[in-house]
């Protein structure tokens, strides 16, 4: 809720944007709650980290399902806030605010590989976080996943939004009933959270439980 509200809060004037205050925005937001709530329920807030969670034994069905629900829900009471207190005026001149769209010259299966690509970073760091090797280096968790969050962003802003999260695409989509191309932030975003969890085990760590009984 808090990201996608704080998130689409920025660029709201365009008159004052600049090309770095997109993903300085995302990545700050996403390091703040993760800070705030990792410990609590390790701040999924997006489908893809779930379903990487769910890939890991880390949760069960039942449990990302739920997860999924208030995930989708949060997006959508989040960009509902950002309608509530942004003026109508505002949002008049900006139509369509916050929607992840895909650049007029991709299409829209080459933005599903595009997001599928640059979401794969985000789970492989999902997965080097999740490491019982990499237990004692949790401290910096928030500014590794906001730092990772905004280069994404600056990579794939201007081809698909760089969205990494379907629910950060499908709040701003309920609220604007915008579907067109929406099929792209699930196919990508959610194919590399089932994917890449698997693969990262069977190259890291298909020899680490023998090594952790020996």
């Amino acid at each position: 809720m808090f990201m996608v509200c704080m998130g689409c809060m920025n660029g709201i004037v365009k008159d004052v944007i600049s090309p770095i205050q997109s993903p300085l925005t995302s990545g700050f937001a996403v390091a703040t709650l993760i800070q705030i709530f990792g410990h609590v329920s390790d701040c999924h807030m997006n489908p893809a980290v779930t379903a990487c969670f769910l890939v890991r034994g880390v949760i069960d069905i039942p449990t990302s399902i739920i997860y999924l629900i208030a995930e989708l829900l949060g997006a959508s009471i989040g960009y509902g806030l950002t309608r509530i207190i942004i003026p109508v005026s505002i949002l008049a001149v900006n139509p369509g605010q916050c929607e992840t769209q895909v650049h007029a010259d991709l299409s829209n299966s080459g933005a599903a590989v595009f997001e599928f690509v640059i979401t794969s970073v985000l789970i492989f760091l999902v997965c080097g976080l999740c490491d019982i090797r990499h237990s004692a280096k949790q401290d910096s968790a928030p500014i590794k996943f906001g730092l990772c969050i905004a280069g994404l962003s600056f990579v794939g802003g201007s081809l698909t939004g760089a969205s990494l999260n379907p629910a950060r695409s499908f709040g701003p989509a309920v609220w604007n009933w915008s579907w067109n191309g929406h099929w792209v932030y699930w196919a990508g975003p959610m194919s590399a959270g089932f994917i890449v969890p698997k693969f990262y085990q069977f190259l890291f760590e298909k020899d680490l439980k023998s090594m952790i009984e020996q």
